[in-house]
């Protein structure tokens, strides 16, 4: 296997959880106004319902259950298509993590014709799921859209490490490895410890031929990821059953540890 395809496949690992059926491996940023909701609210409102069964974040009680989280958003839905300023957001990430990439786009844009960019966040899983579309479909035109919307969401929030890992990974996946580390470099200013960006980071100096500077990155990659908690990284993945949070640390951990190796034969 040339160093390329290696390289790439230890970074999937490293930033892969299964979800009903479809390996995830980008992250994505919820608004302020998502809350954990750990126990079944005594209400009838069908978005909060919809919350209740998607959106544990942090909190590993309660019934994760996308099926009665997508029927409580689409009643919403149904209700009044403008009333809730998070519905179609939430609906199109369900599509996302389901693998229903061109519906999920289908919801993204309905939030943007009914909110415009109130919602920054929608601009990120746009950017997602063109980058999922091309990876998994081989669809290398809707490389560009990813791109596009992920810098478009760096305008909101420039400091976001996770928008610019997963900006870096887009290029990764191109073979642009030289694109990447400006990208990384930005966010490491303001995000030293941040275990995705120096992972990716190291990845970017070994596939261009910086392997001692890598095996430093991944050194610190791998302190910083051994100190994140089970709860750390379900909140870098929200919407991912509670269950697999333990399994998707312990991926992380060893492909970091498979990077470092590589970078010191």
């Amino acid at each position: 296997m040339s160093p390329g395809p290696r390289f790439l496949l230890l970074l999937l690992l490293g930033l892969s959880l299964l979800v009903g059926g479809l390996l995830l491996g980008l992250h994505w940023f919820l608004p302020d106004s998502i809350a954990a909701v750990s126990s079944r609210p005594n209400t009838d409102d069908p978005f909060t319902l919809g919350q209740y069964y998607f959106n544990h974040l942090d909190d590993q009680e309660g019934e994760y259950n996308l099926e009665k989280a997508r029927h409580y958003f689409q009643t919403a839905i149904a209700e009044d298509p403008a009333a809730n300023q998070l519905v179609w957001y939430q609906l199109g990430r369900i599509d996302f993590l389901e693998g229903s990439f061109d519906q999920a786009i289908y919801n993204f844009e309905k939030q943007i014709e009914y909110f415009g960019d109130s919602l920054p966040n929608v601009h990120y899983m746009l950017g997602l799921t063109y980058a999922y579309q091309a990876r998994r479909y081989g669809r290398i035109e809707v490389w560009p859209k990813a791109e596009e919307e992920f810098k478009k969401f760096l305008t909101f929030r420039p400091a976001s490490p996770w928008a610019r890992t997963d900006l870096a990974w887009i290029y990764f996946s191109q073979g642009k490895y030289e694109e990447m580390l400006p990208v990384l470099e930005l966010g490491l200013e303001t995000n030293p410890d941040h275990p995705w960006l120096l992972n990716m980071y190291g990845l970017a100096l070994l596939n261009t031929n910086q392997k001692e500077q890598a095996a430093a990155h991944f050194d610190r990659a791998l302190t910083a990821a051994d100190a994140l908690t089970v709860e750390d990284w379900g909140k870098a993945y929200p919407g991912n059953d509670p269950a697999v949070w333990p399994e998707g640390l312990a991926e992380f951990r060893a492909a970091i540890a498979n990077n470092l190796e590589l970078s010191e034969l």
